[in-house]
């Protein structure tokens, strides 16, 4: 019998643009670090054509059943989303149970209330019922996911095991950043984009050398030509889609994050921003309230409320102390709650239950 204990992860190829892509990214380059368990990645989606997308599924069936029997790993560990990710997933999930495998699925999708309570219907609802409930274990990303899972998945409690971050050694200088408006995500109307932008000239009228920097992919032309016709257009920089030196530089360089998301799962965005000390001004939806407390970390406001980010926004960038104060708070609560070797200790715990029934 072998002693080391082996893992089979699953999940989006680690290039692709993306939360959970992220996610595995901070896991996987910590993970040997732990030395308690080895894994395995399997990617099992790619950006690009529909079908090079049905192209990489397929591979990673065949790298799957491979590995069932090369590798022969002890746990398997799935990420998913909503929609497509999460029926692509399922497939794997009766599998592995088929096999005997112990399974984990770990839920990152923002939407999946509406893919399961709106999109779905009673036959749809059953069939995800019924491939949640063939998993082991299934963790969330925040409490208020755990409550909706819960009225679905019956075989275990949902396992809290919050999105991890890699935080800088060193806080950025505070008083050596710009007074810039940061936000990073898919833009779009789910992030808020829109609502950010309609904020702008009412930050402007009280803080006028503000500026404004759009981070990330999605409707990126759409945004473009919305600003080219207005007159503060040129306080609004499109960054594209921003990652390693370029990401650290902007997360220096800014003074207030902001992601007005109306349907979010724990962004790594948010969590990003405030292990770089900003405060960030937000939205009470999935996992964000137990990231930004209001008032301490930042300001969470209703999606929608154009007026309330703009003066959160405002009250940040014209008071030094309150912004250093709340930016300090922001990075000391993602250095406890959101570090990513915490996180993978946290996950080792939920392997060691499993493995040990």
């Amino acid at each position: 019998m072998r002693s080391e204990k082996r893992v089979l992860m699953l999940g989006p190829s680690l290039d692709v643009r993306g939360g959970i892509s992220t996610i595995e990214q901070f896991l996987l380059s910590h993970w040997l670090s732990q030395g308690k368990y080895k894994v395995y990645h399997i990617a099992t989606l790619v950006d690009g054509t529909k079908w090079s997308k049905l192209l990489v599924a397929i591979a990673a069936l065949i790298r799957f059943l491979s590995a069932m029997v090369i590798y022969r790993p002890d746990i398997i560990h799935i990420h998913f989303a909503s929609r497509a990710s999460f029926f692509r997933k399922s497939f794997f999930v009766l599998i592995a149970r088929a096999l005997k495998k112990k399974v984990i699925m770990h839920a990152n999708g923002a939407e999946f209330h509406l893919f399961y309570n709106r999109e779905s219907g009673p036959l749809q609802k059953r069939y995800i019922q019924y491939v949640l409930n063939r998993a082991d274990r299934l963790i969330v990303v925040s409490r208020q996911w755990q409550e909706f899972y819960r009225r679905i998945y019956k075989r275990s409690q949902p396992i809290v095991v919050y999105n991890p971050v890699g935080c800088p050694d060193q806080c950025p200088d505070q008083d050596k950043r710009l007074p810039v408006v940061l936000t990073l995500g898919r833009l779009g109307q789910r992030k808020g984009t829109y609502d950010l932008l309609q904020a702008v000239p009412l930050i402007l009228k009280y803080q006028p050398q503000a500026e404004f920097w759009l981070g990330g992919d999605g409707e990126v032309e759409r945004v473009r030509e919305l600003v080219s016709k207005e007159s503060w257009g040129d306080r609004v920089r499109l960054l594209g889609w921003v990652t390693g030196e370029q990401k650290a530089e902007v997360l220096s360089r800014a003074s207030v994050f902001i992601l007005p998301s109306y349907n979010e799962g724990l962004p790594l965005a948010i969590l990003e921003a405030m292990a770089y000390g900003l405060p960030v001004v937000s939205t009470p939806v999935g996992g964000i309230p137990e990231a930004v407390a209001d008032g301490e970390t930042g300001f969470l406001v209703q999606p929608g409320d154009v007026q309330a980010i703009a003066e959160k926004t405002v009250l940040l960038l014209k008071d030094d102390g309150l912004r250093k104060q709340m930016g300090a708070n922001a990075r000391q609560r993602a250095l406890t709650h959101f570090d990513v070797r915490s996180v993978i200790h946290k996950i080792f715990e939920v392997y060691d239950g499993l493995y040990e029934e």
